[in-house]
């Protein structure tokens, strides 16, 4: 990297790293807070600097040539390195900085979090902004190792060893009623109640129902049945509202949605494994002043938050 290094200025290659992540100049400016005609104009010095077209159009999307395939692992490391260099030792500051945050977050989680988030960032008028994007766990690693996220908040999923993560808190479980089952009014849910009543699902993908189901069947009920499986718990508990299906949830956004929806909150009426609640990462921006900042920031809110969901 010390020949790239001598070639050119290093801010050019940060506009290549970004293009290279998203495969398009107006996203690489987004990502970099930039004009399209200004990553466009660094595109252009660097094809002058290194003699390659650098990228070649694919339809909508700009796919990188042999050479900046090849340079590409030297660049983001010099640029890891550099910033490790200059920033690690400085403590970050959100009303200075314009950074954008890339976070993943599942609806639950983009309910419970951005409000409180923002509501602190609008009073203590910090500059940084923030993207949220929903995302699946099967993608959190893709979508951190390629630039698309600064970090995500999921269940709990494996990773490579790029990834770092850490344990954010255990949510417990609720099941949400409407007015139109039994147990609405009576308050009470049995074991065979659960069993014989119909569900409406929520996950992104089918590995996400095991946890309930699991401990279901240990004491002695068969899988629930699903006579709905949708993306989002707001469309969930409306139906739930509207039918008499069951919907087994997280408590502390249960909570919210019930009010909202005038559904009642009852126990699970077996012993049900509280959901791990994780935040995933690049293992190798661990001591970033930004990231421990985010990082320190997210766990706080969602540790207060359920702190303040009190028990059913």
């Amino acid at each position: 990297m010390n020949e790239i290094h001598s070639r050119g200025d290093l801010n050019l290659f940060r506009v290549l790293l970004a293009v290279a992540d998203t495969g398009s100049t107006i996203e690489a400016g987004v990502q970099l807070n930039l004009s399209q005609s200004a990553v466009s104009h660094a595109l252009r010095r660097l094809r002058d600097m290194l003699g390659d077209p650098l990228f070649v159009k694919n339809g909508r999307q700009l796919v990188m040539t042999a050479h900046t395939r090849s340079i590409l692992p030297k660049v983001r490391s010099a640029l890891e390195d550099l910033s490790s260099a200059t920033l690690r030792n400085t403590p970050f500051d959100p009303t200075r900085s314009a950074m954008t945050f890339q976070c993943g977050l599942r609806d639950a989680l983009e309910y419970l979090i951005m409000p409180a988030l923002m509501h602190r960032a609008r009073q203590e008028h910090w500059q940084v902004r923030f993207h949220s994007q929903r995302v699946s766990g099967e993608d959190i690693e893709a979508r951190i190792l390629s630039g698309a996220l600064d970090m995500a908040v999921s269940l709990e999923y494996p990773a490579g060893e790029q990834i770092a993560s850490r344990e954010l808190l255990r949510e417990e479980l609720s099941v949400m009623v409407g007015p139109s089952h039994p147990a609405y009014a009576s308050g009470k849910l049995s074991l065979e109640d659960y069993v014989n009543s119909a569900h409406v699902l929520v996950t992104l993908n089918e590995r996400e129902r095991g946890l309930v189901d699991q401990d279901l069947v240990g004491f002695g009920g068969n899988q629930r049945h699903i006579a709905l499986h949708c993306e989002h718990y707001h469309a969930a508990a409306q139906v739930v509202a509207e039918t008499d299906l069951l919907l087994t949830m997280p408590r502390t956004y249960a909570r919210s949605l019930a009010q909202l929806n005038g559904n009642r909150l009852l126990t699970v009426p077996f012993a049900c494994r509280t959901v791990p609640i994780r935040l995933y990462w690049r293992k190798s921006l661990s001591e970033e002043p930004y990231m421990i900042w985010l990082m320190n920031e997210l766990e706080s809110l969602l540790r207060s938050m359920q702190s303040q969901a009190h028990p059913l």
